[in-house]
C-alpha cells in the first residue's frame, strides 16, 4: 500500500490510485493550531515548525505547504509589507510605480535575502521530520502577480501600451521564481506551486500574448530540476483553465469560483491533476464538520473519474477555519 507521500506523487504521475490524496493549504491557519498569529508563524523558525507539525498531526494530509505568504519575493525586491494578526501580510508600496526601468538581474534574490533564510531551514526541518510520509509544497509568487507587486496597478495598463516593458518585467519576474524554486528544490520541496492569482484577472488571449512563455519555461525548469509542479490561480479562472494547461504543469489548484466538472473535463485531456475547491468561508469557516464531509462526498459525486484529483481547499485556509473542519 503506498504510504500518504506516495499516493499524492503517483496523482501528480497520473496513474491511477485507490485512493484520493488530501492537500489542506493551512498557510496562516497552521498558527491558529498552537496559538501563534500570522505575522509570528511567517517570521519566525520555531513557532512556523511547530505550526506546520501540528498540521501534520492534525490533519494527516498527503502533502503540505510550509509557508503560503506571496510577500516573500516582493519584500525582497523592495516593496513595503503591512502586516496583520490572522492574515499575510499584503503589499504597499510598489518600487516600479514611477518608473518603467527594468530591474537588474544582479538584484535577484540570493539565499541570505529577506525571510529566505528562515524559510529554507523550516523545510529542511519539515523534509527530516516528515518528509518520508509527506510530500512538501514550496511556494512561490507566479511571474504576473510579483510584476504587479513590483509595479502596481499600472501593470494592467502597460499590457496595452507598452507590451516591450511588460515583457521585459515578466522576464526579470520569471528568472526570480526560477531562482526560488532551484533554493526550494535544494532544501527539499517535492512540489512546486507557483501561485498567481492575478491570472484570473485576464483574458486568455493576453495569458497567451504575455504569459504562455514564462510560465511553460518555469514549469520546464522545476521539472528538469526533478520536482513537481502545480499551477495554483485564486479568482474566477474558467476563461483561463486551458492556456494555463497548454504550459505543461504537472497539476492545476481552482478556488471556489471555478466549476470543478467544466475545467477538470478540459485538465483531463491534457492528462493533468487538478487540485480543490472547497469554499473556504462558507463551507470551512462558518460550516460544520458535515458540511465540510457533504461538499467533498457532492464534489466527487459529479465527476466522472476521480484519476487526477486533489481534495483541497479553494486556496490558503482563513485564520479561524474550526479544526474539525480541516
Amino acid at each position: 500500500m503506498l504510504n500518504p507521500k506516495e499516493l499524492l506523487l503517483a496523482n501528480l504521475r497520473h496513474e491511477e490510485t485507490t485512493r484520493i490524496p488530501w492537500v489542506p493549504f493551512a498557510g496562516v491557519h497552521a498558527g491558529k493550531l498552537t496559538g501563534a498569529n500570522a505575522t509570528e508563524i511567517l517570521t519566525e523558525e520555531d513557532k512556523l515548525f511547530d505550526a506546520l507539525m501540528e498540521v501534520n498531526k492534525l490533519y494527516k494530509p498527503n502533502g503540505q505547504p510550509i509557508v503560503f505568504d506571496l510577500q516573500i519575493e516582493a519584500e525582497i525586491l523592495g516593496c513595503e509589507l503591512m502586516w496583520a494578526d490572522d492574515s499575510p501580510p499584503s503589499v504597499k508600496t510598489h518600487p516600479l510605480a514611477q518608473t518603467t526601468s527594468i530591474p537588474c538581474k544582479c538584484t535577484l534574490p540570493t539565499k541570505e535575502d529577506g525571510r529566505l533564510p528562515m524559510v529554507l531551514r523550516v523545510m529542511e526541518r519539515m523534509k527530516k521530520a516528515v518528509g518520508e510520509t509527506t510530500a512538501l509544497y514550496g511556494l512561490i509568487c507566479g511571474p504576473f502577480t510579483l510584476a504587479s507587486h513590483l509595479r502596481g496597478n499600472d501593470i494592467f495598463m502597460d499590457m496595452f501600451d507598452d507590451e516591450e516593458y511588460v515583457m521585459n518585467l515578466l522576464d526579470y519576474c520569471l528568472e526570480c521564481g526560477k531562482k526560488i524554486s532551484d533554493y526550494y528544490i535544494e532544501a527539499g520541496m517535492d512540489v512546486i506551486a507557483v501561485v498567481d492569482p492575478l491570472v484570473s484577472q485576464i483574458s486568455a488571449s493576453h495569458f497567451e500574448e504575455y504569459l504562455s512563455k514564462p510560465f511553460t519555461e518555469l514549469f520546464d525548469f522545476i521539472r528538469n530540476k526533478g520536482a513537481f509542479s502545480s499551477f495554483f490561480v485564486c479568482g474566477d479562472a474558467t476563461r483561463n483553465i486551458e492556456v494555463m494547461c497548454q504550459t505543461k504543469p504537472d497539476s492545476i489548484s481552482i478556488d471556489e469560483n471555478v466549476d470543478i466538472v467544466g475545467a477538470k473535463a478540459i485538465t483531463d485531456r491534457y492528462n493533468i491533476s487538478i487540485g480543490g475547491n472547497i469554499p473556504l468561508t462558507s463551507i470551512m469557516l462558518h460550516g460544520t464538520q458535515q458540511d465540510n464531509m457533504k461538499y467533498v462526498i457532492d464534489l466527487i459525486d459529479k465527476l466522472d473519474s476521480t484519476k487526477n484529483l486533489i481534495i483541497a481547499p479553494g486556496c490558503d485556509m482563513p485564520y479561524d477555519v474550526p479544526v474539525e473542519n480541516g
